[in-house]
């Protein structure tokens, strides 16, 4: 092969005179300086193939396999993660709801108990009021009669002087005292 290059190598300027007149020397496979770099090309294909195929790609499955590992185990743990914030969030509003429940029960029951004292405390102060309404009346009417009784002395009192005046004499308490009592008795 060596010797081929070489007489190549001495046949070299006359061929690519040749070459270019024809058009393309790249597609010369006459020529064995096109052959044999096709042969290098094919070899070093090769060696990079087996070098991407048995050291470069198992490296990036690896990288490949390892952050898609961690990528589900992120997702593992977010989704424990979102489950327990969910159970969190379902036993706030639960614990929300039964604090609400229980507040409004206390309420309603010091609403009652308030209505019920206040009922009491109403019922307790309209007894006393009627009481006191009672009594009063009584000292209106005791206030009354004692008033009326008063009016009939005075009367009685202011009639005898009448009389005593206009007739300058004195007349007798007891028949002042009927006629007093008589006109007493029709204007009631």
């Amino acid at each position: 092969m060596v010797a081929s290059l070489v007489a190549a190598g001495a046949l070299a300027p006359a061929l690519s005179t040749n070459a270019m007149a024809s058009g393309m020397p790249q597609m010369e496979f006459h020529n064995p300086l096109v052959v044999a770099q096709f042969a290098w090309v094919l070899i070093i294909f090769f060696c990079l193939f087996l070098a991407v195929k048995y050291f470069s790609i198992p490296q990036i499955e690896q990288v490949i396999h390892n952050r898609r590992s961690k990528i589900d185990g992120d997702m593992d743990s977010a989704r424990q993660a979102k489950a327990q914030a969910d159970k969190a969030v379902e036993a706030l509003n639960k614990t929300r709801n039964e604090a609400a429940t229980e507040a409004q029960a206390k309420i309603d029951s010091i609403i009652q108990e308030t209505r019920a004292s206040s009922a009491k405390q109403m019922q307790a102060l309209q007894a006393r009021l009627d009481k006191e309404m009672h009594e009063a009346e009584t000292r209106i009417v005791q206030a009354r009669d004692s008033a009326l009784k008063q009016v009939d002395q005075m009367a009685k009192d202011v009639a005898q002087s009448l009389v005593k005046q206009l007739l300058n004499e004195d007349v007798n308490d007891q028949i002042v005292n009927n006629k007093v009592q008589q006109i007493l008795i029709v204007k009631s």
